[in-house]
């Protein structure tokens, strides 16, 4: 068994397919985990996501045998690649099993499983539940993207890119595509085309709305939604940004008032974690509010964000609609 970082993945992915014919990706939704897939497909098939010896399969509906016949039946051309997605539905008799099969080398196979801490016995795969990236590799990834569409990017444009969006995948990925076409027939994407059109989201204005939330203030709430979600394509930021913030206040409250550390330390904690300071006195309100909230209450809206980010991605709901929706009832 081999365990690598997503991004480590990736970076072998450019050279060659792995050797193993089994990955297994860990853990929750992430744009690192499409990404993994659509490098595989582009390997084995060349973009054709529609050749005949690529197979989906669904853990929920999925066989052992089912799966060894998939596997084992030669290929129409050179290789099969076999994808399993929901691999945390699979019974865990016959998950182990799965893990422990002969793979054929003509067949490669993906397996998700949409949960960090599932039991699976050692084998000859690789395993992936670490879909972090140090910055400098967000930074090749963002020039990496703008080559897509046949752009240049600038370092500065890239610091602001980040400043911005901070390291949201999705989001990223969707501000370059939209750079790209803005600048038209021009090679070059510049920090002034960046701070034109990317839209950005202030810490205080994430807190605030986060806040107004949490202690149901609905005029608040409802003159923020408007403005987070009058612009189309904003609700993966909206959210990832909501995500981060309360998973601040979670961090926060464990290293306050269970580990006892002080501003100083917190501070330097969470900079370890997201890249960068919060404000002096965003810190500060966090601390005050956390005197009066209910903790069960935010780890549970943690919770259902969580959710609303998974169920959009797999394209199971209207995110815009489910967001302002799931808001307004927990201010009504």
């Amino acid at each position: 068994m081999r365990e690598i970082s997503a991004i480590e993945l990736l970076k072998e992915l450019d050279n060659e397919l792995p050797k193993e014919s089994l990955i297994i990706l860990l853990g929750e939704d992430h744009y690192l985990k499409d990404q993994i897939v659509k490098k595989y497909v582009d390997r084995i098939f060349g973009n054709n996501s529609n050749n005949l010896d690529f197979v989906k399969l669904t853990g929920g509906s999925l066989t052992y045998q089912e799966f060894i016949n998939v596997i084992t039946s030669p290929p129409f051309f050179s290789l099969k690649f076999v994808l399993v997605k929901d691999g945390e539905q699979i019974p865990k008799q016959n998950l182990q099993k799965l893990t422990s099969a002969s793979i054929p080398d003509f067949t490669k196979v993906i397996l998700i499983i949409n949960q960090k801490d599932v039991s699976i016995p050692k084998g000859n795969f690789i395993i992936v539940k670490d879909y972090t990236a140090p910055l400098n590799q967000i930074e090749i990834w963002i020039e990496k993207k703008a080559k897509e569409y046949g752009k240049t990017i600038t370092k500065d444009a890239i610091k602001e890119l980040i400043r911005r969006l901070d390291t949201n995948f999705y989001a990223l990925s969707t501000e370059i595509k939209k750079l790209a076409f803005y600048v038209g027939d021009r090679k070059e994407i510049r920090k002034e085309t960046v701070l034109e059109i990317v839209k950005e989201l202030g810490e205080e204005d994430i807190f605030e709305f986060v806040n107004a939330i949490m202690f149901s203030r609905r005029n608040d709430v409802l003159r923020m939604l408007d403005h987070f979600l009058k612009d189309q394509g904003q609700e993966n930021l909206i959210l990832s940004q909501v995500l981060k913030t309360l998973s601040i206040y979670l961090i926060v409250n464990d290293l306050k008032n269970k580990e006892g550390l002080n501003l100083r330390a917190i501070n330097e904690y969470i900079a370890s974690i997201f890249g960068t300071y919060l404000r002096t006195k965003t810190l500060e309100e966090i601390i005050k509010n956390l005197e009066v909230a209910n903790i069960e209450n935010i780890l549970k809206q943690y919770s259902a964000f969580v959710e609303f980010d998974v169920k959009s991605k797999r394209g199971e709901i209207d995110l815009p609609l489910s967001l302002r929706n799931y808001i307004l009832s927990r201010v009504s």
